[in-house]
């Protein structure tokens, strides 16, 4: 019965994960078996089974919700773009205030790594111009990206997809991970070494300075929710005026609502 309801847990999580905005780990701490999950994969060696018994329920629901929904959302971008993007962006607003409330600026070195973590997306993706969105470097990096935002609370991976122009390329992964199995292994490898490697710094981050760990949240969500406005803000007019911010103000309010 355990394993039923953390197999359930997985899938709201999987939901999460594919949506803009809707943090899966998000989800996962609302859930209550963020912390656990950070310490079973941490301490996997000390006691495989029981963090087994733990990881696996959760990840198989993770993997079956992300491959369903992430067709259903493929189709939305590429029939109603410019609607749907209004909707990703207010749910990613709607989980801003939960996040504000965790971080402290006393220093200009807080203003600092504020800035820092806000460039960082927009850095990162000058850099991915520069390589082919089929190479297999870049293929291992979304997978590890993947798995950062995946474990990071409150962090969207979809979003930053979309910062990065390679959303549609890993919604074909995921939902089709046959379609090309040498993309597929990679994007794998990737989230692998990504999971292993996050999950550890952000045990390290939460022990040792909570608020550091909260401000590069911050950072990341307004770089995101910034970027995200930019592309489709030159579609606002007194036509589409009203039904963007009704998509919108809906998007904002799931995602307050769910955080508080």
């Amino acid at each position: 019965m355990e394993s039923l309801f953390l197999f359930l847990k997985g899938i709201l999580i999987g939901i999460g994960k594919i949506i803009p905005g809707v943090s899966g780990s998000l989800i996962a701490v609302i859930l209550h078996v963020y912390e656990e999950a950070i310490m079973a994969i941490n301490y996997f060696r000390k006691n495989p089974k029981r963090s087994f018994c733990f990881l696996f329920p959760i990840g198989l629901g993770v993997l079956l919700s992300a491959i369903f929904f992430s067709q259903v959302l493929l189709f939305f971008l590429d029939h109603w773009y410019y609607f749907t993007m209004f909707f990703f962006i207010g749910l990613i607003l709607g989980t801003v205030p939960k996040f504000q409330k965790e971080v402290v600026f006393i220093s200009l070195k807080h203003y600092g790594i504020f800035s820092l973590s806000f460039l960082l997306p927009f850095l990162f993706s000058l850099f991915s111009f520069q390589v082919e969105n089929s190479s297999i470097f870049y293929i291992f990096l979304l997978g590890f990206v993947d798995a950062a935002t995946m474990i990071i609370p409150g962090i969207s991976g979809t979003a930053i997809f979309l910062m990065l122009g390679s959303y549609s390329t890993v919604l074909n992964i995921i939902g089709n991970p046959f379609g090309n199995i040498f993309l597929t292994i990679f994007f794998s490898l990737g989230m692998l070494f990504g999971i292993l490697f996050i999950s550890k710094l952000v045990e390290i981050f939460l022990k040792e300075n909570r608020n550091l760990f909260y401000l590069v949240i911050d950072g990341l969500l307004w770089s995101s929710i910034v970027y995200l406005i930019s592309l489709v803000s030159s579609e606002i007019s007194l036509g589409t005026l009203f039904p963007f911010f009704l998509l919108f103000s809906f998007g904002f309010f799931i995602t307050y609502s769910f955080s508080k």
